[in-house]
C-alpha cells in the first residue's frame, strides 16, 4: 500500500511517518516563526535547524538535466521551540560571510591534461602538457602556478609541450 502511495504522491516511507507523527515542514515553521517573531523568515534559512529530512519526489532541474530528488525538512514542536531570532540572524551572517573573490590579475602556467590512445597497444593514457594561463585569480585552473614576466615568456616558449612524470618544467 505504501508504495503505491509513494507512486502516486512522490513521497517516500519516511516522509509518510513523518507526516503521520505529526512533525511539522519548513515551509510552516517558517511561516509561524516569521508571524512569532515579527520578521520574514525564508524556509531555506531553518534547513540547518532541522533534525531530519526526507525525500518527496523528483523534478527536473533545468532544462535537459537530469533529474532531482527534492528534499523536505521537518521539525517536532521541541525543535521549534529552541529556534530563537538570535540563531536565526547569527546563521544568516555565517551564510553571508562568503569570501570576495579574488580578482587580481595572475599569469603563469599549468599542467594541461590530454586522454591519448596508444595504436599499438590501444589503451588510453592521460598524459600532461604545460598550459599558460592569464586571467584573474579566482578562474586560475587546477595546479596554477605564478610566474613573472621573464619566466612568462620562456613558458610562452615551451605552450604545448609534455610533461615529464615527477621532473617540475624549468622557467
Amino acid at each position: 500500500m505504501k508504495m503505491k502511495h509513494y507512486l502516486r504522491e512522490g513521497k517516500s516511507e519516511n516522509y509518510q511517518d513523518a507526516e503521520a507523527k505529526g512533525l511539522l515542514k519548513a515551509g510552516a515553521v517558517a511561516a509561524a516563526l516569521s508571524k512569532q517573531l515579527n520578521t520574514k523568515i525564508a524556509a531555506k534559512e531553518l534547513e540547518v535547524f532541522a533534525t531530519e529530512w526526507h525525500h518527496a519526489g523528483v523534478f527536473k532541474s533545468g532544462e535537459g538535466q537530469a533529474l532531482r530528488g527534492r528534499k523536505v525538512y521537518f521539525f517536532s514542536a521541541a525543535d521549534v521551540a529552541k529556534i530563537t531570532l538570535e540563531k536565526i540572524m547569527a546563521n544568516r551572517q555565517k551564510v553571508a560571510r562568503k569570501p570576495a573573490p579574488d580578482k587580481r590579475a595572475v599569469q603563469g602556467w599549468y599542467p594541461r591534461y590530454f586522454r591519448m590512445t596508444d595504436p599499438v597497444t590501444r589503451r588510453t593514457v592521460s598524459k600532461s602538457f604545460i598550459g599558460i594561463y592569464k586571467g584573474t585569480a579566482d578562474q586560475a585552473p587546477k595546479g596554477f602556478v605564478a610566474l613573472d614576466d621573464a619566466a612568462l615568456a620562456v613558458a610562452e616558449k615551451q605552450l604545448n609541450r609534455e610533461l615529464k612524470p615527477g621532473v617540475p618544467p624549468v622557467f
